[in-house]
């Protein structure tokens, strides 16, 4: 295990990450600190970074180099990239050097195409989306990416972002007239990039940054999603143009107190949203599918991957291999997986349940001791909240949700009607009798390897009348996994109907 270091100096801010890496190409983030620098008003005013700015900047990365050496962090080991908008200042050479001087970092500054491959990447790698339109707004321009698969066909940079043209729209004091100058605008710059008005109807729009995240914060608080997680949140049509409208209505003051946008500025969040609202009007044809992971997650992926040469070819696979690197539970839960599966294949003449549930039980099979993080105590309910905080990528909200349930559903004296309800809009009646079958399937592949000796090989399973007889293959002496799965056999009955027999 080794520490990676990402600084990236942004027009407005200075993003500090440190990262865990694995030799086996996995990574996760330990810490990030975020501070703000105004850069970007230097350079509007006459293309030249001041001195006081320098200094704050070189401040701020002061601590951050004390971070990293009371770290150990080798400087092999430190990544800093400077926005492209740097490239633009008429000192960008000397404030570098300065900063390489005094601090011995070595910024680089980004090109456009780096950053298209950076955010291509991310995506790739944290949503299952085949051929999609990406688009990330900032604060200072628009970037917008079409790609099929792991070819990028398009991509633009609209040099406008949600400040520049809260700044810009900034003497218009109604609201609702600056949102609409904003929209107007906003729909006049795009219509000079001709191939986003000839994308397929099946190209699937993915939003990344802030302003994306809020909205998505907004949606579901408005209509009362179960859920709290930001990452793959698709943002419908009808449920945006509440916000907007509500946004539309609302002075500065009064935006200010919506409840999960406290971290942007209100008028950044107009305008932003009027961004967002020309989009809709002129480009998306579907929903927006929220993504968490941007340029950074592309950098370090990238960076990592490379390094322990290493293709990522399984989204879901690979996000569950990395949470089982960095938080093991005491046992290897990759014959456990197997087993699973072995189970769901066997058994399938008694659960018959279609090939939608696979993804849920890959998630609960590999997941199924995750809540002994918390407690041993009752650990199956306790998975159920470690699934949902988790990063799980390349999957839905619902089938994450199906499998905490699953995970908690291991011990069947846990699944919950009143708990179920909460989340009547993301389930169904089949989807109930799903989480049991799947629970008990996942408790027979935990307990068939208690001892963790990998001593069952496979198992094949007859169905003689009223009873269910599985035979299994041993490399070992399997006398504890036999009994111990045999406590099952009266919840076995409950949910298949059929006594339970294991040899």
């Amino acid at each position: 295990m080794e520490k990676l270091v990402v600084i990236e100096l942004g027009a407005n801010e200075i993003t500090f990450t440190k990262l865990n890496c694995s030799q086996s190409g996995f990574f996760t983030i330990e810490q990030q600190i975020k501070e703000p620098v105004k850069l970007s008003q230097d350079l509007d005013r006459d293309g030249y970074i001041k001195s006081v700015r320098i200094e704050e900047t070189i401040s701020i990365l002061k601590t951050f180099r004390r971070i990293i050496d009371r770290n150990q962090i080798p400087n092999s080991k430190c990544q800093c990239y400077a926005d492209p908008i740097i490239a633009t200042a008429r000192n960008q050479i000397a404030f570098l050097d300065e900063i390489y001087k005094t601090l011995s970092l070595l910024f680089r500054v980004l090109t456009f195409e780096e950053q298209v491959d950076a955010l291509h990447l991310a995506v790739l790698h944290s949503l299952n989306v085949v051929k999609g339109l990406i688009c990330q707004v900032g604060d200072d321009r628009i970037q917008l990416i079409r790609y099929n698969r792991r070819m990028v066909l398009n991509s633009c940079s609209i040099p406008f972002g949600a400040l520049t043209l809260a700044e810009k729209f900034n003497n218009i004091e109604d609201p609702a007239t600056k949102m609409d100058k904003i929209v107007d605008f906003t729909t006049a710059q795009l219509r000079r990039e001709k191939w986003l008005f000839e994308l397929e109807d099946d190209v699937e729009f993915i939003g990344i940054g802030q302003i994306f995240e809020s909205i998505g914060v907004l949606c579901r608080k408005s209509t009362h999603y179960p859920l709290d997680i930001a990452h793959n949140y698709e943002i419908m049509e009808e449920n945006f143009k509440s916000i907007y409208n509500l946004v539309r209505s609302l002075d500065v003051d009064k935006s200010k107190k919506l409840k999960g946008v406290s971290n942007i500025r209100a008028d950044v969040l107009a305008s932003g949203i009027s961004i967002v609202k020309a989009l809709f009007n002129n480009v998306i044809k579907n929903n927006i599918k929220v993504s968490t992971c941007g340029e950074l997650y592309g950098i370090v992926a990238r960076f990592v991957l490379l390094q322990a040469e290493k293709p990522m070819v399984d989204i879901l696979g690979y996000s569950l291999s990395a949470i089982n690197e960095f938080y093991p539970c005491g046992q290897d839960v990759n014959n456990i997986y197997d087993l699973a599966v072995i189970l769901y294949k066997q058994l399938k003449v008694l659960h018959r349940l279609n090939r939608n549930y696979v993804k849920i039980l890959r998630i609960a099979a590999s997941m199924c001791l995750s809540g002994k993080r918390i407690s041993y105590e009752n650990y199956e309910k306790n998975g159920f909240n470690v699934i949902l905080g988790s990063n799980i990528y390349g999957v839905t909200h619902h089938e994450i949700l199906m499998a905490g349930f699953v995970v908690a559903s291991q011990n069947i004296d846990n699944f919950s009607l009143s708990e179920w309800v909460k989340y009547k809009d993301l389930t169904d009646e089949e989807d109930a009798l799903a989480v049991k079958k799947l629970g008990l399937i996942v408790k027979l592949a935990t307990l068939l390897n208690i001892t963790g000796s990998n001593a069952v090989k496979d198992i094949s399973c007859d169905i003689l009348g009223d009873t269910a007889i599985l035979k299994t293959t041993l490399e070992k002496d399997a006398t504890m996994e036999i009994s111990q799965a045999m406590t099952m056999a009266s919840d076995f009955k409950k949910i298949f109907g059929k006594n339970l027999q294991i040899l």
